[in-house]
């Protein structure tokens, strides 16, 4: 609605201001539960930094490391709404994290993060991870570097 003469003369219950992705989920989310919600944008919606999104819904497994362990579940739980509420916009995608000796985290380490990744998303519908020696590694990426590779780990994110 464009008219505000006519946006003037209504009583809203939330008004929101920037139409980005925060937005637009809080006035899904408020349209949703019964609220009257006006969304207001200077441009077009999703216009400013929502436009230079990877669009990668993640689960949250880098905020492992820091220990931050709601936010991995709150991330998955948010993961598994966006796959059933708009899977024409997200997709899952298979990430695959090669280990290398003297250069990241040991293989055990990587598998244990894997394990607990797995755990705080027992809900979900994508498929757990799946650990790789460095026999089945190297024969999978026959291009990639061999020199002190351990292994490595693939999941769908």
């Amino acid at each position: 609605m464009r008219d505000l003469a006519q946006i003037q003369r209504i009583e809203y219950d939330v008004i929101i201001i920037g139409g980005g992705i925060n937005g637009a989920g809080v006035a899904r989310d408020a349209a949703l539960r019964g609220l009257k919600t006006i969304l207001v944008e200077q441009n077009d919606f999703a216009s400013g930094s929502s436009s230079w999104s990877s669009r990668l819904i993640h689960g949250g497994l880098r905020y492992l490391e820091y220990f931050e362990f709601p936010l991995v579940r709150e991330s998955l739980k948010e993961r598994e709404i966006l796959l059933r509420i708009a899977p024409h916009l997200v997709a899952p995608l298979q990430l695959t994290i090669p280990v290398y000796r003297d250069r990241s985290r040991p293989y055990w380490q990587i598998w244990a993060g894997m394990m607990l990744y797995d755990l705080f998303s027992f809900d979900k519908t994508l498929p757990v991870h799946r650990m790789l020696p460095q026999a089945k590694f190297k024969q999978l990426f026959r291009t990639l570097e061999a020199e002190n590779l351990v292994g490595g780990s693939q999941l769908i994110d």
